[in-house]
């Protein structure tokens, strides 16, 4: 053997040792989808190089005829892993083999083995013609049925590229990057293992050139960097089918044919009659749950349905979405989203609303009037203004409670509302309730408003504005009030500030507003900074309150967005 010959062995066994290494991580994850087939790319690989360096060594180590069969039997194996390997990482799942599919699929390659084994008693893979001590497969003279396996190994592993190509158009993230890597390796590999064959016939190439377990050896990588960088075994896909078997909300699959083809544990108990509804026609289901004869196979929508069960009403939201590969819709996915509790909540809250609503507008605001008139009668009897003090309180009690019913009222359409934001200029909706203050004398206002701040609002926000100035006047101390109205924009709001030298407002007021909720603990005097919170809520803007830096009492700031 030359030098260069010498060479070519000690490159094939130094590409083998990595394939090695690669194998031995898949035998530790063989029971993972697709480990399995991808541990049998990789044996093969191995055999197969080392009966190519078995036929470049310089003296013979095995007769050629059965150094051949032990090729064709890794090249099989390599074929058929990458089979196993694709399917089983396509179905997302490990698959059983039945052992009809292996009996026929095994005909060809038990065939080829025995003429491999026999080829000196008929010649049917390689010819008399062929050396006894080859230089390496390229002085092989062929045979009949060596084309036969060779076709046969070409189909095997040209099958499994297209469910791939399939799989990559609708696939995205990591799993895009897992197929591209499998693709790769075998673009890799494929062209190869078959460069001897397509080589062989140009001569400035010498016999013992073989790169066969150089380029296993890059396919290897390429798979191995798919396992260590894009997780192959460990992320998509196999985690997706985690996730859908751990989701507590029932999730269907539907092929376009109208078959059910998976079902999550909770799908099975809600619409399962204690079998498998996996197999089963949707029809049949309908049959059962007649608010899902709605679903149409194929197209995406969302709608709510009520189930009637053993424990009573369910309602579901659900949400239909489609199965594409590339441009092709392959079925459906049927995500059942349970609402019950939430429903229930909300007829509950209903019914309080209802009755609040009609306690305020009839009830208490009735009674008091009643008792408002009463208190002017008894003035007007009470000669000696004996009871002054007690009917001042009783009016001015009575007067506030009416003022809160009447905002509760306000503050109950702003909520029930779904009013279109409405235009409106700060300036000009602030100047009604400064003009208003200026004419009765009940406060001196500074204004500093910045002109043509066009906002976004709620058509009840003048309500909430006028509130701002009420409350500052109503909560206020002294005889000479003092106000300080501004008006100014940043790039996306338009902001709003009623500043007073008031007493400022207690903390129990401020705490419901930042946590949006009342409790026994902390819960505001009244309802007016409710409204005033909601109409910011509802216009998209924001609502606060802080202490006045400049006149020492209370800062209100609201933000709406700007007209775009």
């Amino acid at each position: 053997m030359g030098q260069l010959a010498q060479s070519m062995v000690l490159l094939m066994f130094i590409s083998v040792v990595p394939i090695i290494g690669v194998a031995g991580y898949a035998l530790r994850n063989r029971n993972k989808p697709g480990a399995r087939g991808f541990l049998l790319c990789l044996i093969g690989m191995i055999g197969w190089s080392i009966m190519l360096i078995f036929v470049t060594w310089p003296s013979p180590v095995l007769p050629v005829h059965l150094n051949l069969g032990g090729r064709f039997f890794f090249q099989l194996i390599v074929a058929f892993g990458w089979a196993l390997l694709v399917w089983e990482y396509i179905q997302r799942d490990s698959i059983r083999l039945s052992p009809f599919l292996i009996a026929v699929t095994m005909i060809v390659p038990a065939v080829t083995l025995a003429l491999a084994v026999t080829n000196p008693a008929h010649h049917l893979v390689i010819l008399p013609e062929t050396p006894d001590n080859p230089v390496g497969i390229s002085e092989f003279v062929l045979g009949p049925w060596y084309f036969v396996h060779v076709c046969f190994a070409i189909l095997l592993v040209m099958l499994p590229v297209g469910l791939l190509l399939a799989d990559f158009r609708g696939a995205h993230g990591q799993h895009r990057n897992q197929i591209l890597l499998l693709l790769a390796g075998w673009v890799v590999g494929v062209p190869g293992a078959l460069q001897t064959h397509l080589l062989r016939n140009i001569e400035t190439i010498p016999l013992y050139v073989d790169l066969t377990p150089v380029t296993f050896l890059i396919t290897s990588l390429l798979w191995g960097l798919a396992l260590y960088r894009y997780q192959l075994f460990s992320l998509v896909p196999v985690s997706r089918q985690t996730i859908i078997e751990t989701m507590s909300d029932p999730v269907v699959s539907v092929d376009s044919s109208g078959i059910v083809v998976d079902a999550n544990p909770p799908a099975q108990q809600l619409l399962g009659t204690g079998g498998d509804i996996v197999g089963r026609p949707f029809d049949d289901i309908c049959e059962r749950f007649p608010a899902l004869s709605t679903h149409q196979t194929g197209l995406q929508h969302q709608t709510e349905l009520t189930f009637g069960t053993e424990d009573g009403e369910r309602h579901f939201l659900l949400d239909v979405r489609q199965i594409k590969l590339g441009s092709l819709t392959n079925g459906s996915v049927l995500v059942f989203r349970e609402v019950t509790e939430l429903r229930e909540r909300e007829r509950e809250l209903e019914l309080l609303k209802e009755i609040f609503s009609r306690v305020f507008r009839h009830n208490i605001r009735n009674r008091l009037t009643t008792i408002d008139g009463y208190a002017s009668v008894i003035e007007n009897r009470d000669e000696a203004n004996k009871y002054d003090e007690e009917l001042t309180r009783i009016k001015k009690d009575s007067a506030q409670l009416l003022a809160h019913s009447e905002k509760a009222t306000e503050l109950s359409k702003l909520i029930d509302s779904a009013s279109e934001l409405e235009q409106f200029d700060l300036a000009e909706l602030v100047g009604e309730y400064t003009q208003a203050i200026d004419a009765d004398e009940s406060a001196t206002v500074t204004t500093d408003l910045e002109d043509g701040v066009l906002v976004q609002c709620h058509p009840l926000v003048g309500e909430a504005v006028g509130e701002l100035f009420d409350n500052a006047l109503r909560h206020h101390d002294r005889e000479n009030i003092q106000l300080r109205v501004c008006i100014e924009a940043n790039e996306k709001h338009g902001i709003l500030w009623v500043e007073d030298d008031g007493p400022g407002i207690e903390l129990g007021e401020i705490k419901p507003l930042n946590s949006r909720s009342e409790t026994t603990l902390t819960h505001g005097s009244g309802v007016g900074l409710w409204l005033v919170d909601m109409a910011a809520l509802k216009s998209g803007g924001s609502f606060s309150l802080t202490d006045s830096p400049e006149l020492g009492g209370t800062r209100a700031e609201l933000k709406f967005p700007l007209t775009t």
